[in-house]
């Protein structure tokens, strides 16, 4: 795992965590350090809510994409 100079997870890291483009062997330290690190658990959550609403979006658009003006 990838930590910034304070033993944070790396953002790139958080970002493919959150999006689940870990491998297993990945995820283990990664949870490990979440557990213990409340600025790094609410980076996860805040990149977690931002995935979801990308994609509650985008099926939205899609959706409506479908629908005559």
């Amino acid at each position: 795992m990838r930590v910034m100079p304070q033993n944070h997870i790396a953002e790139d890291v958080l970002e493919r965590y959150v999006m689940a483009k870990l491998s297993e062997a990945e995820v283990i330290p990664v949870e490990e350090h979440l557990l213990v690190c409340e600025r790094c658990r609410q980076r996860a959550e805040g990149l977690d809510e931002f995935v979801d609403a990308i994609r509650s979006a985008a099926t939205s658009r899609r959706a409506g994409a479908g629908r005559p003006a």
